[in-house]
């Protein structure tokens, strides 16, 4: 009698929602810098490729220990053509909250690499002041930890993605 269609959500319109807009991401300041280049229509596409570079590169930087990461992930969201918004929210995976154990873990994996003969106790009261000691560790430990986590990240938004317009087209299909 009636013809119940089910609404096919594709993974795009749901991030459309879940994303700022373009114009929320141009009026950052710190991303003034970039100028005309916020304007390259890429940058702002949801295909499955761009959003799973964005993601690489948001969680990539998330992890690196360095200050102004938004710039680094704009820069690299722009010359790599992936999905701004996307590499731009993903660096607050690092905030003031999680960096201390963050930062931790990077050390730990760095230190198991590289084996200092005099390690330094690594605490944030003196992280700084030890920073030429603990920088060879932290920095490497944080770079393998972003290059895997980015890497298990994009491939499972990716996974992610395929699952869902498969399971939607298959129930578009059969509802016709």
């Amino acid at each position: 009698m009636f013809n119940l269609k089910k609404r096919v959500t594709l993974p795009r319109k749901k991030l459309k929602k879940l994303l700022p807009s373009h114009e929320k991401v141009k009026q950052q300041k710190y991303l003034k810098v970039f100028g005309k280049l916020l304007h390259k229509t890429e940058i702002w596409g949801l295909s499955r490729r761009k959003v799973s570079t964005g993601v690489f590169i948001g969680v990539f930087v998330a992890c690196l220990p360095m200050p102004f990461q938004m710039i680094l992930a704009c820069l690299l969201a722009i010359v790599l053509n992936a999905n701004l918004p996307i590499s731009f929210a993903l660096i607050f995976i690092s905030n003031p909250i999680t960096m201390p154990p963050l930062f931790y873990f990077e050390y730990q994996i760095g230190k198991l690499i590289f084996q200092p003969e005099n390690p330094v106790e690594f605490n944030f009261d003196s992280m700084y002041d030890n920073f030429e000691q603990i920088a060879l560790c932290l920095w490497s430990g944080a770079i393998i930890l972003g290059v895997i986590s980015a890497s298990i990240s994009m491939y499972l938004i990716s996974f992610i993605w395929i699952k869902t317009v498969r399971k939607n087209r298959k129930n578009k299909g059969s509802s016709s």
